[in-house]
């Protein structure tokens, strides 16, 4: 099957933020250039958000990664964890959005310096972070989507909404011989919550918070897998009850395979609804 892929040249006029920031811009797309690839299963790319609703940055950060998945569609999988001090809910908050699993992630994943920061596939790039600065994403981003996939990766949501039991299936197809342990880390999010987030205007009372981070499914760092021969699979099945705050129409599965400690590098992640 022959797949049209859009990659875009984004100017980002971003700088990011530290306990007062700099005016962010959003982003622009001057030029989407066309690519064809013959390649079925595609490499698909994670931005992990570090943000809080006290950081006045923030919103333009979540404005960029929506751009991101307008452009590129279903080959990006954002998730944003509130961390840090910014996490710390305002007066106005109904809800708080920080969890112990989302502060560990942040301890060995950064430090996060500034926000709005992100991870983006957990690669370095060439410098000695895992995270980055927004003014940075579009250039990682263009230059993970064309990179070759080592593995593929699958979802399956089996949901009963009297029980609130989510059962998850996973199947990571092998694309390429890998040797060593590699990690798999699977995690739930929550879209469309609305509740208070400052900004560089003041309050927002009304604000979306998209891709939420929730709870993980495994351990923060993975749960060791076994890399296996090109053409053969693993399989592996979580199951997990939805706490009833939580709108089950708007919570999505994220697993990703990744390399084990002590580098974290994501080789391929998936997203699928319930």
């Amino acid at each position: 099957m022959k797949i049209i892929i859009p990659i875009a040249f984004i100017l980002l006029a971003f700088a990011a933020c530290e306990e007062v920031g700099p005016d962010i811009k959003s982003p622009t797309v001057d030029t989407v250039i066309p690519m064809d690839t013959a390649t079925t299963t595609l490499r698909h790319i994670l931005i992990e958000e570090f943000t809080g609703v006290q950081c006045v940055n923030c919103p333009d950060g979540a404005k960029a990664i929506e751009n991101f998945i307008n452009i590129y569609g279903e080959r990006i999988v954002a998730v944003s964890i509130h961390a840090g001090f910014f996490a710390n809910p305002l007066n106005e908050s109904q809800y708080d959005f920080s969890t112990d699993e989302g502060e560990q992630i942040e301890d060995f994943v950064g430090p996060v310096l500034a926000y709005p920061s992100a991870a983006i596939n957990r690669k370095r790039f060439g410098t000695p972070s895992y995270v980055h600065s927004a003014s940075t994403w579009a250039g990682h981003i263009a230059a993970e989507l064309e990179t070759e996939p080592q593995v593929g990766l699958s979802i399956n949501n089996t949901y009963d909404n009297a029980s609130r039991n989510l059962s998850v299936d996973i199947e990571i197809p092998f694309l390429v011989s890998l040797s060593g342990e590699l990690r798999l880390s699977v995690l739930i999010t929550e879209n469309d919550i609305v509740d208070a987030q400052k900004d560089q205007t003041g309050l927002i009372e009304d604000y979306t918070h998209r891709h939420v981070f929730r709870k993980m499914l495994t351990d923060v760092q993975g749960m060791p897998i076994q890399a296996q021969n090109v053409e053969t699979s693993i399989n592996e099945t979580f199951n997990f009850t939805l706490p009833s705050q939580w709108n089950d129409t708007k919570c999505k599965v994220v697993a990703f395979v990744h390399q084990a400690p002590p580098d974290f590098e994501i080789l391929q992640v998936a997203e699928e609804g319930f």
